[in-house]
């Protein structure tokens, strides 16, 4: 039986490759003071990021109802397909059990249909996994050859990113009063990465943009496995030109497949604020 990938609005994967291979996906919900709206249904990327310039405090975001995956993966299934889910970290928030959830409200028998997988990444990094679920599926493999490799390859995928600002790590409470004084002050741009639970951890520091930038590409090359055979994602915080000359970067010095581009949605770049830069490659 051929499968469908669904997944939810934090995967950042560009519109054309979410229309290609016909990817659904359970938005997210964000909170601005008492107003809420749905990632990337009615609330675009670009007006997410001019909000988050005005707001007096970071918004609140929530995971995606077990209804709104239960209806995505109803269809799937009514429609001849097995369903594969791939989800934003459990480590970042509580969407992996919206879907575990959703996937109890099925008979025992459709159950078997339905595979959930927790990427333990987000953003392209999750992109990245839900594109190659995607091909697989294109190819005829079914849902549970798909979620198998998905698996093993989420255990090798690295999740680098840096901030421009500490501003929005101050308002989430990342860091203190003091560390943001200290950086801003000093120019320290913060290199983080999800670790292997899937959550958020400092690397390292260096002082100034450029030098983050160069860092990323020289982590790539530290870390990176045969980087010229892989599709690798770059994503960014409201900072498109910034995102394109670093993906221009990493063709030239990798020479890679492919890189996909897309921008951070609200439930990571709430926490990093405009200007983040990221890069996702395979170890």
């Amino acid at each position: 039986m051929k499968a469908k990938i669904i997944t939810d609005s934090a995967n950042d994967l560009p519109e054309e490759i979410l229309e290609k291979y016909g990817i659904r996906f359970a938005p997210l919900s964000i909170t601005f003071d008492n107003e809420t709206f749905l990632d990337g249904v009615d609330l675009t990327r670009e007006k997410f990021y001019e909000r988050l310039i005005n707001a007096r405090q970071i918004p609140r975001t929530s995971q995606p109802s077990p209804s709104a995956f239960y209806e995505l993966i109803k269809a799937t299934l009514e429609k001849g397909f097995e369903a594969v889910v791939i989800t934003l970290s459990s480590g970042l928030s509580g969407t992996h059990d919206s879907a575990l959830m959703a996937k109890a409200e099925f008979d025992p028998k459709e159950q078997e249909k339905i595979h959930i997988v927790d990427s333990l990444s987000a953003s392209t990094g999750q992109g990245l996994l839900v594109y190659e679920a995607a091909k697989m599926a294109e190819e005829g493999r079914t849902a549970s050859e798909i979620a198998q490799v998905i698996e093993q390859l989420k255990q090798k995928l690295a999740s680098i990113f840096t901030v421009d600002t500490f501003e929005y790590l101050l308002k989430g409470g990342r860091v203190t009063k003091v560390q943001a004084f200290l950086g801003t002050v000093l120019d320290i741009k913060p290199i983080l990465h999800l670790n292997a639970a899937g959550k958020i951890e400092p690397l390292e520091k260096v002082r100034g943009k450029r030098k983050a930038v160069a860092r990323l590409l020289e982590l790539m090359a530290e870390k990176g496995g045969d980087l010229s055979r892989q599709t690798v994602g770059v994503v960014h915080a409201h900072v498109p030109d910034e995102a394109v000359r670093l993906a221009e970067q990493i063709k030239e010095k990798f020479h890679v497949m492919e890189v996909v581009i897309g921008e951070l949605s609200a439930s990571i770049g709430s926490h990093t604020g405009p200007g983040c830069l990221a890069v996702f490659f395979y170890q």
